[in-house]
């Protein structure tokens, strides 16, 4: 098994210096260039690391990466940032595709008209490729891309994002000190119809999730429950192998996407908790605390509706209410109970500048929930004729008081043209209800290009570099904590690999493993492919 661990660090490492030998053969791109208020008609549109948009001139995109003659970049839209303000120009080039529409459409090419903020969390773009690379183009990413172009036209959008990760741990409390698994997420929306202009339309919203194990470790156990730590230091970790469903619903835009609403199985994650630098256990920060606050009951799997409303640009809300109890990988009626159910709120500004720093989103989220649980109940007594008295134990189904939480969840850019950006999570919530942390904060910060930045490797500008800090205390648990307060950092950086591929070293120390009493520290180390 020791051999297999040393093997998958190996294999990513040949990975990294093929594909660095590799760059001195290929063409070197052209500089990408910063955005300005329009998009220019010969200009492909591009997300950075930290969620600024970045215009590439359509000759420095090798020309198999751009949008066939038959769809043309007047169709190009890039993978949205969540958490963030669609940008102008990327509004202004959806606007001019919805007018194209004149009337109703089944399987609408043009994406459906959003206001800002809600188009960031509701739609997925039709391009992948990212700037910067250290590769500019290898033969996969030919396909996969145009495969996207194509669908898109038909109304499908989607995101395949997928990762081999192997990881080793010091002070575990049982199990393997190193795991290695890979995993598949397929968020997608398959627009059925739009009306002109695209001010009404419905769509499919999906997701799919996959998880193996590359080794017998990797499928049955898990590194939060190795360690005993309360904070997941993988959050695409999952303890379920094979397929999973979070969502599969119907949505609906009105008012020119002023109000959307969702119905069927809502996975609430996909629209509640957004964060420009700290959202995504692929390209992000890889611990859970850092990607979704464990206060907040983020339910999946489950029956439920959303509804968002964003009146103004700079101000929205949404209200999300999810019921059952089914496990993962089931479907939502396993376990059904009505007694088992949350109600979250989201209440959100996002200017476009906050004391001359840049764009900002800060939210607010109030929730209620209760659960249902099974209760222990012990029964002695002495059968006839028999002096020694026998005890038996039952369990019956059980409901937790209805309970209450407050979180915060915050994030700036630190300068108008700055590299920086912070963020910061804080919440508090019953310990029956919440998503395993009574209290947390988190905070970090996050720089874009910092070789660049240092002179040492002036081609690195969308390469990042992050570190966040996680206090934590426990909720309720029969098991009862052995440390009230668990505190962990996280250091990692994300290379842009190719224009698909990103290559992403991380480094996490965890103090008082809240369930591990043998230990006072633990040091998990992770190479993550993208």
């Amino acid at each position: 098994m020791r051999q297999f661990h040393a093997s998958s660090f190996t294999y990513l490492a040949n990975l990294l210096v093929q594909c660095t030998c590799a760059c001195c053969v290929l063409t070197q791109p052209a500089r990408a260039e910063p955005a300005s208020p329009n998009a220019g008609p010969g200009q492909v549109l591009l997300n950075g690391s930290l969620g600024q948009l970045i215009k590439v001139p359509s000759n420095a995109v090798p020309a198999n990466l751009l949008p066939p003659p038959g769809i043309g970049l007047e169709y190009q839209v890039p993978q949205p940032t969540r958490g963030t303000q669609v940008p102008e120009p990327v509004q202004q080039r959806l606007k001019e595709a919805q007018q194209k529409q004149t009337g109703p459409e089944l399987f609408p090419a043009a994406q459906p008209s959003l206001m800002p903020y809600l188009g960031s969390n509701d739609e997925l773009g039709n391009t992948a490729i990212r700037p910067d690379p250290l590769i500019p183009s290898m033969p996969w990413d030919v396909l996969m891309q145009r495969v996207k172009y194509e669908l898109s036209q038909y109304g499908l959008r989607y995101s395949l994002k997928q990762t081999v990760t192997v990881m080793t741990m010091t002070d575990v409390k049982q199990g393997n000190d190193y795991l290695a698994f890979y995993t598949l997420d397929l968020p997608s929306k398959l627009a059925l119809y739009s009306t002109a202009g695209g001010s009404s339309a419905g769509w499919l919203s999906s997701k799919i999730e996959y998880k193996t194990g590359l080794d017998n470790a990797g499928d049955s156990q898990s590194p939060k429950s190795n360690l005993g730590t309360l904070t997941a230091p993988a959050n695409i970790y999952s303890k379920v192998n094979g397929v999973r469903l979070p969502e599969l619903a119907w949505q609906q835009s009105l008012f020119d996407g002023r109000l959307v609403g969702v119905a069927g199985g809502v996975d609430q994650g996909n629209y509640f908790d957004a964060n420009t630098y700290a959202n995504s256990g692929r390209g992000q920060y890889l611990n859970s605390a850092l990607v979704n606050s464990m206060v907040l009951p983020l339910s999946a799997y489950n029956l439920g509706g959303n509804l968002q409303w964003q009146p103004l640009p700079d101000c929205y809300a949404m209200l999300g209410y999810s019921v059952g109890q089914a496990p993962a990988g089931q479907l939502p009626w396993k376990d059904f109970s009505w007694n088992h159910w949350s109600l979250l709120g989201e209440i959100g500004f996002a200017p476009k500048n906050v004391l001359g720093l840049g764009p900002g989103v800060y939210r607010i989220q109030p929730f209620v929930a209760q659960v249902t649980g099974m209760a222990q109940t012990t029964y002695s007594f002495t059968p006839s004729g028999s002096t020694n008295s026998t005890s038996v134990t039952l369990n019956s189904p059980t409901n937790s008081p209805v309970q209450a939480g407050l979180c915060f969840n915050l994030q700036q850019q630190l300068g108008l043209d700055s590299r920086f950006g912070w963020f910061g999570r804080f919440g508090f919530g019953g310990e029956l209800v919440s998503a395993g942390a009574a209290a947390q904060a988190g905070t970090g910060l996050g720089m874009r290009g910092p070789l660049e930045y240092a002179g040492l490797f002036p081609s690195r500008k969308n390469d990042v570099v992050g570190i966040g800090f996680v206090w934590s205390q426990p909720s309720w648990s029969s098991s009862g904590p052995a440390y009230h307060n668990e505190y962990m950092l996280e250091a990692g950086y994300v290379l842009q690999l190719t224009p698909f591929a990103r290559l992403q070293p991380d480094l996490q120390v965890v103090w008082n493993p809240a369930y591990n009493p043998n230990a006072s520290h633990a040091l998990v180390f992770q190479l993550q492919l993208d």
